[in-house]
């Protein structure tokens, strides 16, 4: 793969620059605590014993998800943490509801459909009927390895959009709560923020970088001050979540300002589509980001279009960690550069080289500190 044209570089963040670590061990905390605590499902020896917060990430945090969990979906190009705990919450949850029904009538169909009742009051009220059956995390693994069989070949919003089919094919009903972006969803999302921002009485620790911070400056000082190159960034963080530590740490400077694209514009352009009826999910895998790093000023629509194409692909490289990356640079029509920081070591590392080959990465670097040699800098 020529690398002699690439004018505009666009970055990921996470495990590329920033270490997922915090994200990872919020999406933890938030699966703990909608199935442990008494006020969400109640089952507080479910992934162990371990009721103070402190502990749960060095005692239970494996157990709550796993390294392979994370790889799994890592490898079905889903990209967003508060996805990655609304899957885990929810194979915890059909595992759990499955075998309860077995022994009762439609108790619980009764109890889930309930119109007038908030969720986490349904919770509440689904923990005071399973309390007596003491279920732990192994009640739910063959379910994750079911799931995990059944979603082999999608990618992206596919596979969140088949968490639906695959619990109603288990619990033989519909339950809507289980919907992309419902009201379990939205609960996940606001408890991982919370946890996230300290709302919850614990601070977990500081955002870190994937890489020594000085190794990462003096790279992308190399390629800024080459001349020859845009620098760019498109995210699943929030904006808040990327300007404050690239501040911090000196980063921002590198980057073109109007060239960053995060979860905010996700958002926003996603409700702008809605009002004239194009329900369209924009996150990674989608190539919206790229097109908007690439094209700031461009109408919304425009960059949503189906026939929306880069002029000049070969000019433009996304580089990312994960299968989300790929595949957005895919369908964007830019060069994809994979690297192997960020998640996992020996054979992790391994296995994630294999599966950015297997799903087309045109180039794999150790960490985004080899650019420079890569553009012979």
């Amino acid at each position: 793969m020529e690398t002699n044209q690439i004018k505009t570089i666009i970055f990921d963040l996470d495990g590329v620059i920033t270490s997922e670590k915090k994200y990872w061990n919020t999406s933890k905390l938030t699966v703990w605590e909608l199935i442990c605590s008494q006020d969400y499902l109640g089952i507080n020896q479910y992934f162990g014993t371990s009721n103070d917060v402190s502990n749960v990430l060095v005692n239970l945090g494996e157990k709550i998800i796993s390294s392979n969990f994370i790889y799994q979906l890592k490898s079905r190009a889903i990209n967003s943490n508060w996805d990655l705990t609304f899957f885990v919450v929810c194979l915890h949850l059909v595992a759990i509801i499955g075998n309860f029904q077995e022994v009762q009538d439609d108790t619980l169909s009764q109890l889930l459909n309930q119109n007038d009742v908030d969720l986490k009051t349904k919770l509440n009220q689904l923990g005071q009927l399973i309390k007596r059956k003491n279920y732990n995390v192994e009640i739910s693994q063959p379910i994750i390895e079911q799931f995990w069989q059944e979603t082999k070949a999608l990618k992206g919003a596919a596979v969140l959009e088949y968490v639906n089919f695959f619990i109603s094919e288990k619990l033989g009903e519909k339950f809507s709560l289980f919907d992309s972006r419902g009201e379990l969803w939205q609960l996940c999302y606001e408890n991982f923020q919370a946890w996230y921002e300290g709302r919850k009485g614990y601070n977990l620790p500081d955002e870190e970088t994937v890489l020594d911070l000085h190794s990462i400056e003096a790279t992308l000082s190399t390629l800024h001050y080459s001349g020859r190159y845009t620098l760019a960034i498109a995210t699943g963080r929030p904006r808040q979540e990327v300007i404050q530590p690239f501040t911090t740490w000196g980063l921002l400077q590198y980057f073109d300002p109007q060239r960053i694209v995060t979860y905010d514009e996700v958002l926003e352009s996603e409700s702008i589509l809605s009002h004239s009826n194009q329900k369209i999910k924009l996150g990674k895998p989608h190539p919206f980001i790229l097109f908007k790093a690439i094209y700031p000023e461009e109408d919304i629509r425009q960059l949503c279009a189906e026939n929306f194409q880069l002029e000049n692909g070969q000019e433009i490289a996304y580089i990312g960690d994960a299968g989300s990356d790929v595949v957005a640079a895919q369908r964007a029509g830019c060069i994809s550069l994979g690297v192997l920081t960020g998640f996992g070591e020996g054979n992790e590392k391994i296995k994630k080289q294999q599966m950015l080959s297997d799903l087309g990465c045109d180039i794999i670097l150790d960490s985004i500190l080899e650019l420079p040699n890569l553009l012979r800098l």
